[in-house]
């Protein structure tokens, strides 16, 4: 293989491979020169470059210097659970307004906002807390169940919010809680809030942001403007490779932006805003933009080619009626040719209320047809954000963007399921899924009055398999015996132990009697 820069001339590197043995990439000692054409030939078949050779230029890169824009939350207002076994928790509560949803499975959100701390989280269908993870700082984006290395695991960004987009990490956690991998973005990018979807394969689907320098003049702006380029990369999760790149200023003008380019010089133009990624069946890439207001099939084998679009400005089809969405997340395929999307419809306002869209393409006939339209509780409008998710039985989960409210449907439509977050908070996105999980950390238990009146409060944070608390009290360790057993009711179980003796301790009893876990001797 030889790379030649146009300005910094040959360069040497190494091929690393990847862990899915299917390739390597070229890693070069030194880095290339902004603005330079570089060559590239080998005596490979890659897929866009005739021969084994092609050219790129490298971006003018322009660095986001705003701020991040993670809001001040409190601690101390109604609306924020302090566990007697984990007061320090300080969890947002979600309130349930109606649960006829036969579906089993948790809820997964990741709130933020002003009201208590912020972090992924999980509850139960009731609202009962079963997992939080407050953060240090930052926030944390689309906490979701995936499969990696054939076993199901947490994932989640957390970073900082600059200017719309993310800049941080993914994360990939066992049913242990404990951290099986974290992502970067690679190409000295930062992974973005967007979008993080494993594959069979071992490897990771991200969004990423860059600022490039690029010419504005096709939507009013300056010849040498700011752009920001979307950006969707593949990384092998195990060694951290890029194995594929597709940016948007490559694939998609300006042109098809909803947005007027702005004239302030330090204010790069978002005029796509990559806000989904799907991987389809046969290997393209469902790629989803707010700011253009379209979908699009995108094929990695064909150099990236856009196959078709779907809405906005330059849509490969006929918009049947009520298909046409605006600023829109989450776009994904549930079957074949019919896509769900989440129908945000602002900011700003092009719709009275936000809807959760079933739509049929036909791609013979360049036509998209109406399955149905979910419609809120109360006709709320999401400025961004929201997810819909199709579940195995055929309901679907709504996630209503910026408003604190997510909800569960029926397939005919009919609301079986709401719930929300406290007031001013809101999750990115949320998801319904079966979890099981046993911590390696031991129960919580904290004594709060004494003699007759002792009130033994326990918790085991991410625990799904408990069935019952039973309490154990004595006067020394090798005498302790069973004081009460009481069904568990997640971080609200409180149980009176009127004679607790010198040293308490409280096991948690799973399905058939066995002993999950011991919590550490606590004296009152």
């Amino acid at each position: 293989m030889q790379v030649t820069g146009s300005v910094s001339g040959p360069h040497a590197g190494k091929l690393e491979a990847y862990s899915t043995g299917d390739g390597a990439s070229f890693v070069p000692v030194r880095p290339f020169v902004a603005g330079e054409t570089v060559t590239v030939r080998t005596r490979l078949d890659v897929a866009g470059a005739p021969g084994g050779s092609w050219r790129f230029v490298v971006a003018h890169d322009i660095p986001i210097t705003s701020a991040p824009s993670q809001p001040a939350s409190r601690t101390d207002v109604p609306g924020v659970l302090h566990p007697a076994s984990a007061p320090a928790l300080a969890a947002p509560i979600v309130t349930v307004q109606r649960d006829d949803a036969p579906t089993g499975g948790d809820f997964l959100l990741a709130p933020k906002g002003t009201t208590g701390k912020a972090g992924p989280m999980i509850v139960r269908p009731d609202g009962q807390l079963v997992w939080f993870h407050p953060l240090a700082s930052g926030e944390a984006f689309d906490l979701n169940v995936q499969r990696y290395q054939g076993r199901d695991v947490l994932t989640w960004f957390q970073g900082e919010v600059v200017d719309g987009h993310g800049e941080g990490e993914d994360v990939i956690e066992s049913s242990s809680y404990h951290t099986v991998a974290v992502v970067h973005a690679g190409n000295g990018l930062d992974a973005d809030l967007h979008e993080l979807q494993l594959t069979p394969q071992g490897t990771l689907f991200l969004t990423a942001y860059q600022g490039t320098r690029w010419n504005l003049t096709a939507e009013g702006g300056p010849a040498n403007g700011d752009a920001l380029d979307g950006i969707v990369q593949e990384v092998d999760v195990a060694t951290g490779l890029v194995m594929y790149q597709w940016d948007s200023l490559d694939h998609v003008p300006i042109s098809e932006s909803d947005f007027g380019a702005p004239h302030a010089p330090d204010s790069p133009y978002d005029y796509f805003h990559v806000n989904s990624i799907d991987v389809l069946p046969g290997g393209d890439l469902l790629v989803s933009a707010r700011n253009t207001s379209a979908a699009y099939e995108i094929a990695p084998a064909q150099a990236g080619r856009v196959v078709w679009t779907l809405g906005g400005s330059a849509s490969s089809f006929t918009m049947g009626p009520g298909t046409r969405f605006w600023f829109q997340h989450d776009v994904r395929e549930t079957a074949p040719d019919v896509l769900t999307i989440f129908d945000d419809g602002a900011a700003p306002a092009k719709e009275s209320e936000s809807r959760a869209l079933v739509e049929r393409i036909d791609p013979a006939a360049h036509a998209v047809t109406l399955v149905h339209a979910y419609l809120p509780p109360g006709g709320l409008l999401a400025g961004a954000l929201g997810n819909v998710e199709t579940l195995p039985d055929g309901d679907l989960v709504v996630g209503w963007g910026t408003t604190p409210v997510f909800t569960e449907y029926s397939p005919a439509g009919s609301l079986i399921y709401e719930a929300s977050l406290p007031a001013g908070d809101d999750s990115y996105r949320e998801y319904r899924d079966p979890w099981s999980a046993t911590p390696t950390t031991r129960p919580s238990v904290v004594l709060s009055g004494s003699g007759s009146s002792t009130v033994v409060h326990v918790g085991w944070n991410g625990a799904t398999g408990v069935q019952r608390w039973r309490v154990l009290g004595g006067t020394t360790r090798h005498g302790l015996t069973t004081r009460a057993t009481v069904r568990d009711l997640g971080f609200s179980t409180s149980i009176p132990d009127p004679h607790p003796g010198a040293l308490v301790v409280v096991e948690a009893i799973g399905r058939g009697g066995s002993v999950l876990a011991r919590s550490s001797l606590v004296r009152p």
